[in-house]
């Protein structure tokens, strides 16, 4: 596992993969229950008497290493090479970010006018890559390296990957309901169950590889541990992982002046229609952690002139046969990646809306048993009605600069991309995304049944 682990870690920094996102999709009133992922207060006053999650899938992928130029997989996709069509940008301080979030059967529902539950499943993994030193990685891809002499220099290396699964029940609720002001409330309790991680961290290592005599000199330290909720053939297995409380919370305020110019907005359903001017929303995600018990954390003391040839097969190996460590078990708890969130939507016509939404991460990133979220703000203007809703975003992500995408939604299913745009015409993509989903909706009237009546009697 701990071979594997390694091997996803160059994986990652060698190529950029194509990912999926829900970036941009969280503007849509429409979106249901994928909405309250980033704030629970959606749940509350929402256009739906049910929605029914059948299936979402979401994921981000971003570093400041590896850019690719995607448009060479439209003119020959079978002649690709990614080590001679992508560019690097080496640092001493190289950063990888990525997540997948699964959102299963979920559901919510209306207990009354002010009132709304939801319940939600979940399955989600991070992985955090920090403070690598490009330059070093750079010089190992040299294919003829161990023929030249190079310098090892690494700080404050730290890499977190973990994985694990929610249920959740949110409830949402109307704060105020007043002439022009609109204030709601949303907070969602967590059920976690850890599936297992890996961690890596190192303070420095510092020296250096001779060539002719094909040693390695080096100082520092090393520490690797994997919290193991694993079945008997090492794969995840979340029924033996440990389990513990978390949660989100959210506020939303709206302005709401008397639209009289929309003639469409029935005022005996307005539970049916978006009823605000401007809409302002605030929350932090994913508060809490996940402990797990008696974890075996190996730290080596990176010490000594050693042959570089102990290396070649096995590097756990290299390491256990060439310098001391200390096997300590202790248990380690996992900060989730908490986040701050904000989102600003203003209405510009009836059906035309431009959105602003973004996220800060609160762990620090230094702390060795944690992950963080990527911090970005996104522009999303949009054409949205309860048919459909089309978009397309700007966003400013971390390690990636600016991607730009666009998405559809079309009745049950939503799907589209927060960087396949900007993917098309740059030729150093950092980031790549795609999502997908398929729900059931249940929507409120758009007109009461008074006024169908009335038409009913005028034929």
């Amino acid at each position: 596992m701990r071979k594997l682990f390694y091997s996803a870690i160059v994986f990652l920094i060698s190529f950029l993969s194509i990912a999926q996102s829900y970036s941009g999709k969280e503007t849509d009133n429409y979106s249901g229950i994928t909405s309250l992922s980033f704030n629970p207060a959606n749940l509350a006053d929402s256009r739906f008497k049910t929605d029914i999650n059948l299936f979402q899938v979401s994921s981000t992928t971003s570093n400041d290493y590896y850019a690719f130029n995607f448009s060479e997989l439209f003119n020959d996709a079978s002649g690709i090479s990614f080590e001679e069509s992508g560019m690097r940008f080496p640092s001493q301080n190289n950063n990888v970010y990525q997540n997948l979030d699964v959102l299963g059967p979920s559901f919510l529902f209306n207990l009354s006018d002010k009132h709304s539950l939801a319940i939600s499943t979940r399955v989600r993994g991070y992985l955090n890559l920090r403070e690598v030193n490009g330059n070093l990685f750079e010089t190992l891809q040299d294919g003829d390296i161990l023929n030249k002499d190079f310098n090892i220099d690494m700080e404050n290396l730290n890499g977190t990957a973990h994985a694990w699964a929610e249920a959740g029940l949110t409830y949402g609720f109307v704060v105020m309901n007043k002439k022009n002001h609109f204030l709601k409330a949303g907070v969602t309790a967590k059920y976690l169950l850890g599936a297992g991680g890996f961690f890596m961290n190192s303070n420095s290592i510092n020296g250096s590889y001779d060539s002719v005599a094909e040693t390695i000199s080096a100082n520092g330290d090393l520490s690797y541990a994997a919290a193991n909720s694993t079945d008997e053939d090492d794969d995840f297995d979340f029924g033996n992982g440990s389990s513990s409380i978390g949660g989100d919370i959210g506020l939303i305020y709206e302005y709401r002046p008397e639209l009289k110019k929309d003639r469409k907005l029935d005022s005996l359903a307005l539970r049916g229609h978006n009823q605000y001017r401007l809409k302002l929303g605030l929350s932090i995600t994913d508060i809490g952690s996940i402990t797990y018990q008696d974890v075996n954390i190996d730290t080596y003391s990176v010490s000594g002139t050693v042959s570089a040839s102990d290396f070649d097969e096995d590097f756990e190996q290299g390491l256990e046969d060439n310098y001391s460590f200390i096997s300590n078990t202790q248990d380690v708890t996992v900060q989730l990646p908490t986040a701050l969130r904000y989102a600003i939507d203003l209405r510009v016509d009836r059906n035309i809306y431009i959105a602003a939404t973004g996220a800060v991460g609160l762990n620090a990133s230094t702390d060795p048993y944690s992950n963080n979220q990527l911090n970005y703000t996104t522009i999303v203007p949009r054409y949205e009605s309860r048919l459909f809703t089309l978009y397309t975003n700007i966003s400013f992500v971390e390690y990636a600069d600016m991607t730009w995408g666009a998405g559809l939604r079309f009745g049950p299913l939503s799907f589209g991309s927060g960087s396949i745009l900007s993917n098309l015409i740059s030729e150093d993509s950092q980031a790549a995304d795609f999502y997908i989903g398929l729900k059931i909706p249940f929507h409120h009237r758009l007109k009461s049944k008074k006024k169908k009546n009335k038409f009913k009697e005028l034929i």
